[in-house]
């Protein structure tokens, strides 16, 4: 179920001076009475409770004390026997300051709308979700139809040429992004963007992304948020610029190797995460073909390391799929090293690494694995 914030303009200047405390009041429906109401802190790794009320004749308050403007999440259970029902949870996110904040609910249609005024940090943040969601549709629009040129048009010379455009809006809004932060150094927002850039799929290098952290005021820094996006920088393992992680893994025929026994200098090396289990990634295995035809005897290594934990499973997935590369599992599924080690989240996934080991591009496939191997490699797909 999904629910919809629509935000209130009323101020446009965020203060910078101490916030001595936040005011949250809301009005909810009648039907709500008794519910209980949480208040989250949504911009660290870890997210916790700070702060709970019920629902009193369709209101409730919620208020505290804040060092700087903290990203939030009010959730509301309509059921508290059963927290796990996604469809019986209400919620909503919005940035919290030290003024009086007002969250009225309009329960008039599908789904509730709250109707956010009052956060000075709130409104900022919305004038700067109005510089880059225009971008951000752009892509998705040109991302959309490169989906349908590469899955269901099969037509894979358009499929790159959209791959090309999709990257390079992507490239647009993370310059919009930065520049937001170099502007705004004094900002929480800024830290807000920063931990988006710094996510796991980042495609900033560990240099560019500490500059991003040493760009934030030192009052952010070193604020609860600051600490935070600092642990997830430490935590980090895989950066593009960086070489890759080595690991010892279990080969077809049952003898150990490591995966730099196969990255060869001066080549091109994929490295595809994948399981038998995996639908996505068997879909996916066609065009590896296609692409290992192409490339694989001139300039590109192709290693696929399977999560699967049975050997049985992991063998009869490679007999179906005929990959005539570099084959190796873990035989730990997800409580395997590689999982953590390289932070799989999700298969299929994916590294590109240079000549020289290092990682040049991560979750590629289909034709934005192509437009890098091209402008790589050259076209061999047109010879």
């Amino acid at each position: 179920m999904k629910y919809i914030l629509f935000i209130t303009l009323i101020l446009s200047i965020v203060s910078c001076t101490q916030h001595n405390g936040y005011s949250l009041s809301g009005e909810v429906p009648e039907a709500w009475e008794g519910k209980p109401v949480f208040l989250m802190l949504n911009d660290i790794n870890q997210p916790y409770a700070i702060d709970s009320t019920k629902i009193s004749n369709g209101k409730f308050l919620l208020e505290g004390k804040f060092d700087i403007p903290r990203y939030c999440s009010v959730l509301i259970y309509l059921d508290p026997n059963n927290r796990s029902d996604r469809g019986k949870l209400v919620n909503f996110s919005l940035f919290l300051d030290s003024t009086a904040v007002k969250a009225v609910c309009d329960n008039s249609g599908k789904t509730p709308v709250f109707n956010i005024s009052g956060s000075n940090t709130q409104d900022a943040f919305q004038n700067y979700m109005d510089q880059i969601q225009p971008l951000q549709a752009d892509r998705k629009k040109t991302f959309t139809a490169y989906t349908q040129a590469y899955y269901d048009g099969k037509d894979l010379a358009k499929a790159i040429d959209l791959a090309k455009q999709t990257t390079a809006k992507a490239q647009k809004i993370q310059k919009a992004q930065i520049q937001y932060i170099k502007d705004h150094p004094e900002s929480v927002i800024s830290l807000h963007v920063a931990q988006e850039l710094c996510k796991g799929n980042s495609s900033l290098s560990l240099k560019e992304i500490e500059q991003l952290f040493t760009t934030l005021s030192p009052r952010l820094q070193e604020s609860e948020m600051g600490k935070s996006l600092r642990e997830t920088i430490q935590r980090k393992q895989v950066f593009i610029g960086q070489p890759f992680l080595d690991k010892e893994l279990t080969a077809p025929d049952g003898s150990s190797k490591k995966i730099s026994d196969f990255v060869e200098p001066g080549h091109v090396t994929l490295i595809e995460f994948w399981a038998s289990w995996c639908g996505p990634c068997r879909y996916e295995i066609p065009h590896l073909r296609h692409v290992y035809e192409a490339y694989g005897k001139d300039g590109l290594n192709m290693i696929s390391v399977s999560i699967d934990n049975k050997d049985k499973d992991w063998k009869a997935a490679l007999k179906e799929e005929k990959m005539n590369w570099t084959q190796l599992c873990d035989m730990k599924g997800w409580q395997g090293e590689v999982v953590s080690k390289y932070k799989v989240m999700g298969v299929p996934f994916s590294l590109l690494l240079d000549g020289e080991g290092k990682v040049i591009a991560r979750e590629v496939r289909g034709s934005e694995l192509d437009v890098i191997l091209i402008d790589r490699l050259g076209d061999k797909f047109k010879e």
